[in-house]
């Protein structure tokens, strides 16, 4: 596996590279798909966050997809532990839901049929354009950016990424592996923009994204 340590707005330093490493090693024991990690190391400028002025991000990229987790501290290895620590036991539940997956319930694939057969509003909202995205020298294409709102202390992460067309399935096995209450993906069935989310109880629900005339959105709206 290839790992890439990347530095905002601070320098890593050997020590902290040498630990990084050992957790890597760990983790890679876990993570047998993964071909890149990416351990971001950021320090906050904010002096309103000096708890939380080390984050450490790590992400693995894989043939399963994305696996990701971060943690804030006032020390840099102490956030490098919570962070680590984070993503292995996501790693172990991975492994505890596939070999359980099969065991007793039904598929998933049956569980996502039977939702797309049922009625779910959909909510779209507009986006406005974000300005001020701050870049950092060796910042991965896919990496997470800090977007600050011109004369307020609000800041927006913002993140792009390239992701494969896959199957709804697939989708909410990727948003259960990062722990979020919804996924953005491609369908690979019906090539539309969509998104997996929970529900209540056990169950999830599918938005699709058809693109529409100009006009048309604005008679509907």
């Amino acid at each position: 596996m290839d790992i890439a340590i990347i530095g905002r707005h601070t320098k890593v330093s050997e020590d902290v590279r040498d630990k990084i490493f050992e957790k890597m090693d760990k983790i890679e024991s876990l993570a047998t798909r993964a071909t890149r990690a990416e351990v971001t190391v950021v320090h906050e400028r904010n002096p309103k966050l000096s708890g939380d002025r080390e984050r450490v991000e790590i992400t693995l990229h894989g043939k399963g997809g994305v696996l990701r987790a971060e943690a804030s501290a006032d020390d840099r290895l102490a956030a490098l532990e919570r962070a680590s620590m984070r993503i292995t036991e996501q790693l172990r539940r991975l492994h505890d839901r596939r070999a359980k997956r099969h065991v007793g319930k039904p598929s998933l694939h049956e569980v996502v049929t039977d939702l797309q057969a049922k009625d779910d509003p959909a909510v779209t909202a507009g986006e406005s354009p974000i300005e001020s995205v701050e870049a950092w020298e060796g910042a991965p294409t896919s990496a997470t950016r800090e977007v600050a709102i011109d004369g307020t202390p609000i800041v927006i992460r913002s993140k792009t990424h390239e992701a494969a067309p896959m199957t709804v399935a697939e989708a909410i096995d990727q948003m259960e592996l990062v722990g979020h209450d919804f996924f953005l993906f491609h369908d690979a069935d019906s090539g539309l923009a969509s998104a997996v989310y929970r529900r209540r109880g056990w169950t999830y629900g599918v938005l699709h994204l058809e693109t529409a005339p100009a006009e048309a959105a604005l008679e509907s709206a």
